[in-house]
């Protein structure tokens, strides 16, 4: 049936009822089965048929489980500019804002699925609006927003009392929230949330899923030293997001790779890896989480003593996280910047630097990150033969460190 024209996934999702074909695929299933392409279509209650506003929902629904979301973005759109009812309208919003995070526009998403929410709540829909929710979250992660782990347990929340409950939906919190936990460096959090994400998916296997955590695990395994275990998850991501031709997360997973293989010190390869990256989002169009690529090759260029390029770099990524207010992405800019103007001989400036990225991290109350900074500016203080000022770095880092290192333990028995 579905030939090489769709998916037959699209065709199974159609075939269970958990989505509707568009006019053109619909136009194909009439064609293979030899039925009238009238007999598929729903009747109105004059008895005519067409259009209606619930089949044109069904149709959103549709763009976007085929992941057609230029096209799913666009139909919304124009469907807003007609007069809906409320349920039609809430759930276009809903089906725009899912369309607009996976073209990486959260904050032009962020204001339809705020509005999707609160209409759900309004027709009394909890399910509509966990879902929501859980986007909403999607969306904030995206802009590096602080309110997205809020948002997300918010989701988890309301999603376990559900009845009858969404395990699926559950499953993609749960990860969802563990990603979270990566970003923020809670490592040892991240780890048990992607674990109970495996939990609740149970034998259902959704393969965009897999591949987000598989590619969360290798910068988990990463953060933990655990170096070979680390590549392994990642290259089981690049792997799987390259079946679901998904360039923003193939890029996001090869700058994460990248990283891996820059600490083992195989700069050519990772240097690869970071231009392959920029070249998937700028296939997507994707401006969220380039800075961070740009990032990496600033360092990169840093280890390998191209001081001329490692500033051109972190300058470039600086500027796109200022422009895009990408908080953990100007404070790594920030340390970028106080270590490459330390290798200068600027020792004032390089001071300025990781004093901006420690009171950044320390607004954004980020201890592991804030631990991790405190610990790069004590070795650059101890190069420069600041003893007194290095130790106190590192005591500040130590401290941080200790609740850490306190559930290590605990966890090792």
């Amino acid at each position: 049936m579905a030939g090489s024209d769709i998916t037959r996934q699209a065709i199974h999702l159609i075939e269970t009822g958990k989505a509707r074909p568009s006019a053109a695929v619909l136009e194909l299933i009439a064609q293979r089965t030899g039925r009238p392409y009238s007999a598929f279509l729903r009747r109105k209650p004059d008895g005519t048929s067409g259009p209606t506003a619930s089949i044109q929902v069904k149709e959103l629904e549709w763009l976007c489980l085929d992941r057609r979301y230029d096209e799913a973005a666009a139909t919304a759109l124009k469907l807003l500019g007609e007069a809906l009812p409320l349920p039609a309208e809430v759930e276009t919003r809903f089906y725009l804002g899912q369309a607009l995070v996976q073209l990486s526009r959260p904050d032009e998403a962020l204001p339809h699925l705020e509005a999707a929410c609160a209409g759900a709540e309004q027709l009394s829909d909890p399910w509509l609006a966990v879902e929501c929710l859980d986007w909403e979250a999607g969306a904030l992660y995206l802009m590096e927003d602080l309110r997205a782990l809020k948002v997300a347990e918010d989701a988890l929340r309301r999603c376990r009392e559900l009845n009858p409950p969404l395990p699926r939906t559950e499953a993609r919190i749960l990860e969802h929230i563990a990603s979270i936990h990566v970003r923020n460096h809670t490592i040892d959090t991240a780890i048990t949330y992607y674990e109970a994400a495996i939990k609740a998916a149970g034998s259902v296997r959704d393969l965009s899923r897999l591949a987000r955590t598989y590619h969360g695990l290798g910068i988990a395994f990463q953060e933990r030293g655990q170096l070979e275990r680390a590549a392994e998850f990642a290259h089981k991501a690049i792997s799987l997001y390259a079946l679901e031709e998904d360039h923003v997360l193939s890029g996001r997973a090869e700058n994460e790779l990248g990283i891996l293989l820059m600490r083992q010190g195989e700069l050519k390869r990772a240097e690869a890896l970071f231009v392959s990256a920029l070249a998937h989002f700028d296939a997507a169009k994707a401006e969220r989480v380039r800075s961070h690529v740009l990032l990496s090759l600033g360092e990169l260029y840093l280890l390998s003593g191209d001081l001329t390029r490692a500033g051109e770099f972190i300058d470039a990524g600086f500027e796109h996280a200022e422009r895009l207010s990408e908080s953990l992405a100007l404070a790594t800019a920030h340390q970028l910047r106080g270590q490459l103007r330390a290798r200068l001989g600027a020792d004032s400036e390089a001071d300025k630097e990781f004093e901006t990225a420690l009171a950044l991290l320390q607004s954004l109350g980020l201890t592991d990150r804030l631990a991790q900074a405190h610990g790069e500016y004590a070795r650059m203080l101890e190069a420069r033969g600041d003893h007194e000022r290095s130790s106190g770095h590192w005591r500040a880092a130590a401290e941080l460190a200790l609740p850490r290192l306190a559930r290590d333990k605990v966890r090792a028995g």
